[in-house]
């Protein structure tokens, strides 16, 4: 049963040294939930109650504005958490989808239950720390990184960041990512590879 949840243990231990005591509080108050690629999570407008840890795949969070176009936020791989933050803290619908875009496995906690989590758990309260900090420090650097760069500067400081995201996710949601057109994403990520070629045949 340990064996579900060790992933989480790890992360835990490495980030928070996480005691024995601690590790049985995670098998207690995380459950273990599979989601299909492209499966929505948790739709725009329901309250998101729970904060999931990514334990292998990948997940995005998503607004579709009033044109139908889709608006990446966030996209999460092995090993961070994912959650719509607003709507967590104050229990209000959610201004975003969650989505699944591979096969994946989350180790999820409701609210309630993160309360528990929390209360008995010196450290887990540090855990919680970390991830409102983190997600305040996410946001301001994805503002920086939207209004600071051109299209070709994102996309390339996007794959030299994220190597193997290219594989894992489409065209059309790292541009949405991006904030820019797969047209243009295309445009530029071929431009990336040419310019590659041509350093490595001189």
């Amino acid at each position: 049963m340990i064996n579900t949840f060790q992933a989480l243990i790890d992360f835990a231990k490495l980030k928070f040294s996480f005691t024995p005591e601690d590790e049985k509080l995670i098998a207690r108050y995380f459950e273990q939930q599979l989601f299909g690629k492209n499966e929505i999570i948790l739709n725009a407008g329901d309250v998101c109650n729970k904060i999931y840890f990514i334990k292998k795949g990948s997940v995005r969070t998503f607004h579709v504005n009033k044109n139908g176009s889709e608006f990446t936020r966030l996209i999460a791989t092995e090993n961070e958490f994912c959650t719509i933050l607003i709507s967590f803290l104050e229990k209000i619908a959610s201004p975003a989808s969650i989505q699944a875009m591979e096969k994946t496995e989350v180790l999820v906690i409701d609210r309630n239950a993160f309360r528990d989590f929390i209360e008995v758990s010196p450290n887990a309260e540090k855990m919680y720390t970390k991830i409102l900090e983190d997600f305040q420090n996410f946001q301001i650097k994805r503002l920086e990184f939207l209004t600071s760069f051109s299209p070709q500067e994102k996309v390339d400081l996007f794959l030299k960041e994220n190597p193997d995201l290219e594989a894992r996710l489409t065209d059309k949601v790292i541009a949405s990512y991006l904030q820019i057109t797969p047209e243009t994403f295309s445009r530029c990520k071929n431009k990336r590879l040419q310019e590659y070629l041509l350093k490595i045949q001189r």
